[in-house]
């Protein structure tokens, strides 16, 4: 059982510095400043973008600072390697501790650290970062009139010119390449259609050049007008560790608090719209049953994944129920008389939580940069087969060989508060091409699903192999010169729902402590019953908002392979449908960070809901669009002799222009640049 104290009651876990916290201190009572408090749950992409964008408005005292990630894996660099005989690593709950290589992924997604294969992560995920920036910068020129919500909104644009955000923008093009030309193909090598990328989008280096020479306006309007996606493409483990680095930024400024090794089992404590996290170590050297409460939050967010703890128990609930009496809100009634007790409530949500099996297998790999010879001039292509979902992309890209961390996250190891290397990069960069392959054979889904471990790793490559001998060069040459033991595979999963943000927590609780209590009662162990609360089943309160990120909030089919993109724009997104809630004009009392605004829960409440419409409206247009890739890029079963021999022919036909506009309005279209605001 989980004990109900206060995180700085347990003296042997203040000895742990990725266990302390300093809110702790002045901890349970968050009304004795009325800040917004803020927990992240997941320290993967998308938590760590939230952190970084919520950092402004904490540093303007808008938000009780520091913002608290908790991250299951022990993020240290002498923690990232381990031997492969590690099969520890897998549970729904506890992500990896380090760099997973090649054979069987037990599960998607990169967790923490990611691996070494390289990812695509397309400029809306990071044009935030450099919107902001831009802001800060212009704020410095900008006199606004004092005690109005324009003057909080200026103290949070000053803010936003930080040193962690020029440092994460830089590592990114420091580390990786851009995508320019790409083209779609038959397996017999004939091109359906040829176009381009962005390569030379407005980045970093543009905007500051702009701002020292005085021309920051002309920058605004180079970000806020572009609409020509561009695909930068890095190694995995990279992405994290740029994103990892500008948090130690931050964490030097007492913003951020990343806490590593620290599982999130659950929500206690709830008391009004205030709710505390149930933590436990993931260390060796602690206790493996020992849990422990941390401080209270108003706002939690999980963005721990696929397999998010909290998703599978607090999402997909109803915001109403059916009564004996007709439809019934969040309103207190005693629990026996509502027929939700007696419906299959949590039929329902596990249909809402779900994973969905996509039956198909995804193989990846990095292989080496091809010779002349064995290239056919196509650069970055996509393939798209006629039978059992096949298809294969090849990109090819050049990264730094160097890391771009510390050797350790220690306070006394660095004092710049600079933790970037690129600066001091020097001309090692590795040519390779990632690839992908997708097929849906029962030889690879039925041998994943049935082996514990991975299989030999010789013999798959060979299966692989001759899967895809017969398409065009240089397919079967980048396969053959991957190392087979670094080829990674893995099965097609996603959520078939998304999650929505959850208001009333409590709420499910009581639920959960009435379930519990009438499975005692049927066992005849009443008695022996831990019902939390006050006695009667009951909480106080509606507990803290619990909103979900990235793949918790939906993991999306990976035949775009926009999942870093996605998590990075739920990240910004959020902290925007915030900070309009503080800069709101019912708040704007006072641009006084002694007197700053209150938190009001019912106005972020309407802002969180409304940002779930506008990303929902996102993430179907990625839907329709994977959809319709899917069914013309890897069909099968009778949609392979409609796109074999109806749709292709068609589209060859077709003249090159409107196949261009055709294809590239699919792109933006996916992105959520067509059919509202893509920055929702």
């Amino acid at each position: 059982r989980i004990r109900q104290r206060r995180l700085d009651q347990y003296p042997s876990c203040l000895n742990l510095r990725t266990f302390s916290s300093s809110s702790a201190d002045d901890d349970n009572d968050a009304s004795s400043n009325n800040k917004l408090r803020i927990a992240i749950v997941g320290g993967g992409a998308a938590g760590m973008t939230a952190a970084l964008h919520l950092s402004p408005l904490v540093a303007a005292g808008l938000v009780q600072g520091p913002i608290d990630v908790y991250e299951s894996s022990i993020v240290k660099k002498k923690c990232k390697t381990r031997t492969d005989n590690d099969t520890s690593a897998h549970d729904d709950n506890l992500k990896p501790v380090g760099h997973r290589k090649g054979g069987k992924q037990s599960y998607p997604g990169s967790g923490a650290l990611g691996r070494d294969i390289g990812v695509g992560i397309w400029s809306t995920a990071w044009w935030p970062f450099l919107k902001s920036l831009e802001k800060g910068l212009l704020s410095n020129t900008t006199t606004v009139e004092e005690n109005n919500a324009s003057s909080l909104a200026n103290m949070v644009q000053k803010q936003k010119n930080r040193q962690s955000y020029q440092t994460l923008l830089q590592d990114l093009e420091a580390c990786g390449s851009y995508v320019g030309d790409i083209g779609y193909r038959t397996p017999n090598g004939s091109w359906l259609v040829k176009s381009e990328l962005n390569g030379t989008p407005f980045g970093i280096q543009d905007l500051l050049s702009d701002d020292n020479n005085n021309n920051a306006s002309s920058a605004s309007e180079s970000i806020d007008n572009y609409d020509d996606p561009a695909l930068l493409f890095v190694r995995e483990k990279d992405l994290l560790s740029c994103l990892r680095n500008a948090i130690k930024i931050e964490k030097k400024l007492g913003t951020v608090k990343y806490h590593s090794g620290v599982r999130v089992n659950g929500i206690e404590n709830v008391n009004g719209d205030l709710g505390s996290l149930v933590l436990q170590s993931t260390a060796n050297n602690t206790s493996s049953d020992e849990q422990y409460l941390s401080p209270q939050y108003n706002l939690i967010i999980a963005a721990d994944g696929l397999y998010s703890s909290l998703r599978s128990r607090f999402a997909g609930h109803h915001p109403t129920h059916a009564t004996s009496t007709g439809i019934e809100s969040s309103i207190r009634s005693s629990p026996e008389n509502t027929l939700e007790y007696n419906w299959e409530h949590t039929k329902g949500q596990r249909e809402a939580t779900q994973v969905e099996d996509r039956e198909y297998i995804v193989f990846r790999g990095n292989a080496p940069k091809l010779e002349s010879s064995e290239e056919d001039g196509s650069g970055s292509f996509q393939t798209w087969g006629e039978e059992r979902s096949m298809r294969f992309a090849a990109v090819p890209f050049y990264h730094e060989t160097e890391d771009l961390e510390d050797d350790e996250d220690d306070d006394n190891n660095n004092n710049s508060g600079h933790y970037s290397k690129s600066q001091s990069f020097t001309s090692k960069k590795k040519d390779e091409e990632v690839w992908f392959a997708t097929i849906s054979d029962p030889v690879f889904i039925d041998t994943y699903k049935a082996a514990a471990n991975s299989v030999n790793p010789v013999e798959q490559k060979r299966l692989l192999m001759d899967a895809f001998r017969s398409w065009h060069k240089p397919i079967t040459t980048l396969i053959e010169t991957t190392p087979a033991e670094e080829i990674m595979y893995e099965l097609a999963v996603a959520h078939r729902h998304n999650a929505g943000p959850v208001f009333d927590v409590a709420r499910i609780m009581e639920f959960e402590m009435w379930q519990e209590k009438m499975k005692a009662k049927g066992d005849g162990n009443e008695s022996n019953s831990t019902i939390k609360g006050n006695g009667d089943g009951k909480i106080n309160g509606r507990g803290p908002i619990l909103v979900f990120l990235g793949d918790a909030m939906m993991t999306v089919d990976p035949v775009l392979a926009q999942g870093f993109t996605i998590a990075m724009e739920s990240g910004a997104s959020i902290v925007q449908s915030i900070e309009r809630t503080l800069v709101h004009p019912d708040n704007a009392t006072s641009s006084s960070t002694a007197d700053a605004p209150i938190y009001n829960p019912k106005l972020l409440r309407s802002e969180l809901k409304q940002r779930h419409l506008d990303r929902e409206r996102r993430v179907l247009q990625l839907l329709r669009s994977t959809e319709l890739v899917q069914r013309l890029a890897q069909p099968s079963g009778f949609g392979s002799i409609l796109a074999t021999w109806i749709v292709r022919p068609v589209v060859k036909l077709c003249p090159e222009g409107i196949k261009k506009r055709v294809f590239d309005f699919v792109i933006r279209y996916s992105l959520g640049f067509t059919g509202g605001d893509r920055d929702k």
